[in-house]
């Protein structure tokens, strides 16, 4: 009987001698991710902004490009606005699928450069998808807006239900689990943004590209800086979306060592 003991008690810490090198494994090779996204954020900065110091030979500014795209494809019910002060801090150019809208931060709306041409026709090329029935625009844009709330919303939704079980009598009861359940969704909400990025992102700047070349919106020349741009752009989702799987199995790898580590007492 003892003899079973040891041995089960030596699978168990040769289990948790496996989760800790497979946790440090995991933070090892996204501490590597996170700085390679990070330096290709500045390389997208750096990019987006050399960009946008090029003027476009099509002589529009960003709003007259979407605008003379969007009436080309025979799409009259979205509009063009620039972004306000929060708007542009928190969103930045984007299409809302719910307003109609296709929002481009000043720099954007009132420029005639690559970057402009670039934003506002990708930007189209998502009204587009969503006019044709495109569901993921939709539900990328509900994700989204929860993402924001995310870093802001999981802790005191806990706390609130601790505080109301508390209140109730109940220790740690049924609200503070379903408040913490709401919490997860908001928290889960901000990876499935970063899953449907890669994909609605590629068939956009596929389209877009495609409604530059047959409306003859920019040159030769002018259509390899904008792929350069919108090849950057994705690379930087890749990185945001395997930092973010990463960060993930670490915390899973870490939750699963708790659960072993009471077992073994």
């Amino acid at each position: 009987m003892k003899s079973l003991m040891l041995a089960g008690a030596e699978e168990l810490a040769g289990a948790m001698l496996l989760g800790l090198i497979i946790v440090g494994a995991l933070l090892g090779i996204f501490c590597i991710c996170a700085f390679v996204a990070e330096i290709w954020r500045w390389v997208l900065i750096a990019r987006y902004s050399h960009f946008n110091k090029q003027q476009a030979s099509t002589g529009l500014t960003g709003k007259e490009v979407a605008e003379k795209l969007l009436e080309g494809l025979g799409i009259t019910d979205v509009s063009v606005v620039k972004c306000g002060f929060f708007s542009a801090i928190f969103v930045g150019n984007s299409y809302s699928p719910f307003k109609k809208k296709i929002k481009l931060r000043k720099n954007i709306f009132d420029a005639k450069t690559i970057t402009a041409v670039a934003i506002a026709t990708k930007l189209v090329a998502m009204a587009k998808r969503d006019h044709d029935g495109d569901k993921k625009i939709k539900t990328r844009s509900v994700f989204t807006t929860m993402g924001y709330f995310a870093p802001f919303a999981v802790l005191p939704l806990v706390l609130i239900g601790i505080l109301i079980d508390v209140l109730a009598s109940q220790g740690l009861g049924i609200a503070t689990i379903i408040l913490s359940c709401i919490a997860v969704v908001f928290y889960v909400s901000s990876f499935i943004v970063v899953c449907l990025n890669i994909p609605i992102e590629k068939k956009a700047n596929a389209d877009a590209l495609e409604f530059m070349q047959k409306t003859n919106l920019v040159s030769a020349e002018e259509l390899g800086d904008v792929k350069v741009l919108y090849k950057t752009y994705l690379t930087m989702y890749v990185l945001e979306f395997i930092t973010e799987l990463l960060y993930i199995l670490w915390r899973l790898v870490k939750f699963i060592g708790k659960i072993f580590k009471v077992f073994k007492k």
